[in-house]
């Protein structure tokens, strides 16, 4: 593997050089669109071929600018041509595409949590979506149907990029579905430039170097693809920066959030390009490009407010001491039974044991850190979803599944439950936490992470966290098993956190084992869960006075099946 520094490197220097090409081109596509829509014919010209004139004032001189039209118009000795700015903008970029997508075993292209797709699948729709694409946008708008019916090509060409939209977005990491959309709509424009515009243009001067007649269709066919070129900048422009706002990529609905401001990205250039030349249609398009970026921010608005500041406990005391429930019903718990938490002077028992793991564990794949995250790890770094040490299981949950109905615990701890994002890494990998508990979010790293949260029993969130140190204060109303915790910017973070509606419940750390205690007499069953190897259950029985009631109930995952 390339050294990280090294890559980290070409990796800037690279979105550097992307930068400056795509906004020489951007910049001459934007000027050449006004300047078509100011050009005024000069009724004293007498030269043969001419469309229009612009005077301008730049840099302290004024410039004259002449619109001819080729044919009548002989070739000059010296003729720009305005084609490599393009062309270098999609190089970088798939450049680029190469070293963050393609490298490390899809690193930043893969995320678990939103499809199973392997790398090798994953490239190949990626490469479709970039390449395949062209050969069905170039198909609609040379098929003889879409030339008569412009708006047909338009309704096709929309469909189309809805359609990839979704299945991106539904298939890869949010970052990149969007950057891949991004990729498709650049392909657009620099196949535009290289199989249409270009060799169009050529024909033309040929014909007119030979004093031929030129054909008329080939300018309006490469103005007609200039035009779509100028409405795909502004959606490519803000995918291109939208990695650095996981409110949007990642957002549950991703789609809908590119879908809609790629729309008003093209109502917004539309208003730029007929301004002056149709200003009731232009003020049209403000008001809805506008209107649409309204939507998208309501979108991705979090549902309800959480409260930031801490929960206020009384100190944590060593025995837990008779308290009766007397606030705590809600509409899922009205008709519990008041209950008080059991004492040192109750009959209690004790359920403990170790998860065992029986043959080769599952590998996790291979991660390519930024810099500051790699100097934190010694060597290669994969992976967590799978810790085997000395045949037993880590980040293993256990609670007891059945037994405690009908009953509610109010003693919430005062101490929070800490999840911290460090080295690129969720630590630790499961957590649990009471309803109403306390739950800190830490960003141990100095780059930009941010806390997203998958959940459906409580409101979700999306908080960006850029900052080194940074702490986000969270707490939850209901039970859930498991809301899921990520990091959008880096696809391979991810965590789980129960939210259980009683103390009793255990994680496995590095020793593999578990010990739940302060079990009243009853019957019950423990059940515990591995976000790979899923569920395992064990009745047991705490019994009355005089039996002994520390309970040792060990488990065994196995690869080739739960024993």
């Amino acid at each position: 593997m390339l050294n990280q520094d090294i890559f980290d490197w070409l990796l800037l220097l690279a979105r550097w050089f992307h930068i400056v090409v795509a906004i020489s081109w951007i910049g001459t596509s934007v000027f050449f669109m006004w300047l078509d829509r100011s050009f005024v014919p000069n009724p004293e010209s007498k030269r043969e071929g001419h469309l229009g004139e612009l005077w301008m004032v730049h840099g302290g001189g004024f410039y004259q600018v002449e619109k001819m039209m080729m044919g009548p118009t002989k070739v000059p000795e010296h003729l720009h041509w305005f084609k490599w700015e393009s062309y270098w903008t999609w190089m970088s970029g798939m450049f680029l595409l190469l070293l963050t997508y393609y490298s490390g075993d899809g690193t930043y292209l893969l995320d678990p949590s939103i499809s199973q797709i392997t790398f090798f699948q994953a490239v190949c729709l990626a490469l479709f979506s970039i390449f395949g694409s062209w050969f069905f946008y170039d198909f609609i708008w040379e098929w003889r149907a879409t030339k008569h019916s412009p708006i047909l090509g338009h309704l096709l060409t929309t469909a189309w990029f809805v359609v990839m939209t979704i299945l991106l977005c539904e298939t890869l990491s949010g970052r990149a579905a969007y950057i891949h959309i991004g990729g498709m709509l650049g392909t657009w424009m620099a196949g535009n430039v290289f199989m249409r515009i270009i060799p169009r243009q050529v024909k033309m001067v040929e014909a007119t170097k030979k004093g031929e007649a030129v054909n008329q269709d080939w300018g309006k066919n490469a103005k007609s693809r200039s035009t779509h070129n100028t409405y795909f900048t502004l959606p490519v422009i803000f995918i291109m920066i939208s990695n650095h706002f996981p409110a949007t990529y990642g957002h549950d609905l991703n789609w809908l959030v590119l879908i809609i401001l790629t729309l008003a990205g093209a109502l917004v250039r539309e208003y730029f390009v007929v301004r002056l030349s149709n200003p009731k249609r232009a003020k049209i398009a403000a008001v809805f490009g506008i209107a649409s970026i309204l939507v998208t921010i309501f979108l991705t608005k979090e549902s309800v407010a959480f409260t930031e500041e801490k929960q206020h406990h009384e100190p944590a005391q060593e025995h837990v001491e008779k308290t009766v429930i007397k606030s705590l019903k809600t509409e899922h718990t009205s008709d519990a039974e008041v209950v008080e938490v059991a004492s040192d002077s109750d009959i209690v028992g004790k359920v403990s044991g170790s998860i065992f793991f029986e043959g080769t564990p599952k590998k996790g794949s291979l991660l390519r850190l930024p810099s500051a995250c790699q100097k934190q790890h010694k060597g290669e770094v994969y992976s967590d979803e799978v810790i085997v040490r000395n045949g037993k299981l880590e980040n293993v949950f256990i609670r007891i599944s059945r037994g405690l109905e009908n009953k509610i615990y109010n003693d919430v701890p005062a101490q929070p439950v800490e999840l911290d994002q460090k080295g690129c890494i969720y630590i630790p990998r499961v957590i649990a936490a009471r309803i109403n508990q306390e739950v800190v979010f830490i960003n141990s790293d100095p780059i930009f992470h941010n806390v997203k949260s998958v959940s459906k029993n409580n409101p979700s969130f999306n908080v960006a966290m850029p900052k080194l140190n940074q702490r986000l204060s969270r707490s939850f109303k209901n039970p859930e098993l498991f809301l899921e915790t990520k990091c959008s910017v880096h696809p391979w973070m991810s965590a789980y956190i129960a939210i259980v509606d009683h103390p009793f419940f255990a994680i496995t750390r590095s020793a593999g084992t578990f010990e739940i205690g302060n079990i009243p007499v009853g019957k019950y069953t423990l059940e515990v869960w591995h976000e790979v190897y899923g569920t395992l259950e064990q009745e047991f029985e705490v019994q009355a006075e005089g039996e002994q009631n520390n309970i040792v109930l060990d488990f065994t995952y196995t690869q080739k099946g739960n024993l």
